[in-house]
């Protein structure tokens, strides 16, 4: 499988956006690099999808009412090493409050089309409040 066009990275996060992720998850290699760029506390570099989804990934589904699901906005590149994607989540967390959050999701395929380092940018402040105040 060569680098993925545009439009088969479209699909892929697509996925993010549902009940089931898999698709999405699949196509990440176990060690990947994964940066979370910010100054929350779950910012901070991560070196495998178990950890990045431990450390990023589960704390975020927890202080939402429903699973955090993300929508596609734009894909930039495709067919090549590097690409990247902006998504964003319209949820609302387990206190009410709103969490708008937007992602830019820089990421490196491999040469068979797995997905081996994400550093992603996102609004820290909003994130690290929506951690604090729905803290159990």
């Amino acid at each position: 499988m060569p680098y993925p066009s545009r439009e088969e990275i479209q699909d892929l996060c697509s996925s993010l956006g549902t009940a089931d992720a898999s698709p999405f998850f699949n196509r990440v290699a176990p060690d990947v690099v994964w940066d979370v760029m910010g100054t929350s506390q779950i910012s901070g570099r991560y070196t495998s999808l178990d950890d990045w989804k431990k450390g990023a990934y589960n704390v975020a589904q927890g202080f939402v009412k429903e699973h955090l699901t993300l929508t596609v906005v734009n894909v930039v590149g495709g067919a090549q090493e590097w690409a990247v994607v902006e998504l964003e989540a319209d949820a609302v967390c387990k206190n009410g409050m709103k969490y708008p959050q937007r992602y830019a999701w820089v990421m490196r395929f491999n040469e068979s089309g797995i997905i081996v380092q994400v550093r992603a940018y996102l609004d820290s402040l909003l994130l690290e409040n929506a951690i604090t105040s729905n803290a159990s």
